[in-house]
């Protein structure tokens, strides 16, 4: 795969300036810039300080206050249910594909590229937030819904 060799440039360059944190700020992820990577697309690099299932996070192109109340609607995408632990890189490619795992060439983590499926980049042109929400729980309940007259 001659994309390989670019994705791992991405990750260590991260892994380089995420470590330099003090460990007390560091929250969930690093998150990296987003690039274009030949093969894959716009794809945004995180760096892993949790171990956790993705399934509990949940990427956004705006803030959850924003969501159903704006037009166009926001991307809001729920990560998929791959386990992930500290230290490993996570594609999130926009282009199509099936998400994988693979191991991490020097021995320590692993790298999970995760497809968006999406046509257009999500943070094109000039600066924007990249919003990781961590889902905390949920509740739910069977209703009856409401007769129409």
């Amino acid at each position: 795969m001659t994309e390989k060799p670019s994705l791992l440039r991405h990750l260590t360059v991260l892994r380089d300036e995420a470590e330099k944190q003090p460990v007390p700020s560091r929250k969930f992820f690093a998150i990296g810039n987003p690039s274009h990577i030949e093969g894959y697309g716009e794809t945004l690099p995180l760096l892993s300080w949790v171990d956790e299932s993705l399934s509990r996070f949940v990427i956004s192109n705006a803030p959850s206050t924003s969501w159903g109340r704006v037009s166009p609607p926001p991307f809001v995408y729920s990560l998929p249910n791959i386990a992930v632990k500290p230290k490993d890189g996570i594609f999130l490619v926009t282009g199509p594909g099936e998400d994988r795992s693979e191991p991490h060439p020097s021995g320590e983590g692993e790298l999970k590229i995760i497809f968006l499926n999406r046509a257009e980049p999500l943070w094109p042109h000039g600066l924007h937030n990249v919003y990781l929400y961590r889902l905390e729980g949920m509740q739910t309940k069977k209703i009856a819904g409401t007769p129409l007259r």
